[in-house]
């Protein structure tokens, strides 16, 4: 259901309303940015895990030039949404702070309109993905799904053959790993194998290639290109940089 008029004009005759509101939420980091793809406002969660002094840090900067990563960079993704006016849903990221902690979150982005219907910026929104309730009465349910996909991470998986070794159905499966854990088993599969990816890249010598065959992808360039859609970063600028940088945020 939309907002009606009334709505939109109590909160638009609110100073500072959804500034507030955004900034108390220690788990969600929200933006809006112009045609440009620069800052004009960020939530204070999102300039504390930058590591930035306050919002006159941010305005007026792109994503890129506070968090530079060379690739397939947050700059091109966001042009894309006001170029294109087709927004993003619910992709699943993961970014690290500036004291080197890796967050994975949903991050969603939207074209904003003015009054003419024209694209003038966006509004983003990346909400942290909650750490799984092991006493939730779903996950015992989960138990062979989970070591099934643990023990196979290195091996080419199928959702649906997961489920049939877990003896649920498909759409019961998709229902009890929402419940816990806050996304589709696809996404958690992804998410699986991306954190041992940058494990074997953190803590390990092993080349590109052996890293990609550890997590299941026998292609090196499929592996780059899904790793650099999580991080927007390739797996050797993640290598590069792990000790000393942070991640796109937004």
């Amino acid at each position: 259901m939309q907002l009606d008029t009334k709505a939109m004009e109590w909160l638009t005759r609110t100073p500072g309303l959804v500034e507030t509101m955004f900034d108390g939420l220690p788990d969600v980091l929200f933006y809006i940015k112009d045609c440009n793809g620069r800052y004009l406002w960020a939530n204070q969660t999102l300039i504390e895990r930058a590591g930035l002094g306050g919002l006159e840090a941010v305005a007026g900067k792109t994503a890129d030039q506070l968090f530079p990563v060379t690739g397939a960079s947050t700059m091109a993704q966001d042009m894309e949404v006001i170029r294109t006016g087709r927004p993003i849903r619910e992709l699943l990221r993961l970014y690290r702070t500036n004291r080197g902690e890796r967050h994975w979150c949903l991050s969603s982005k939207f074209p904003l309109l003015d009054a003419s219907k024209r694209i003038v910026g966006l509004a983003g929104l990346s909400r942290d993905l909650p750490r799984a309730n092991e006493r939730h009465r779903s996950y015992h349910r989960l138990a062979k799904f989970l070591q099934y996909i643990d023990e196979q991470l290195d091996q080419p998986v199928r959702i649906v053959g997961a489920a049939v070794h877990a003896s649920v159905s498909t759409d019961t499966l998709e229902r009890l790993v929402f419940e816990v854990f806050h996304m589709t088993p696809k996404q958690l599969l992804m998410k699986k194998r991306i954190d041992l990816a940058c494990q074997l890249l953190e803590e390990t010598s092993l080349s590109i290639t052996n890293v990609a065959a550890a997590c299941g992808y026998a292609d090196h360039s499929a592996f780059s290109r899904r790793f650099r859609a999580a991080t927007h970063s390739t797996p050797g600028q993640y290598r590069a940089v792990q000790n000393t940088s942070v991640t796109v945020l937004g």
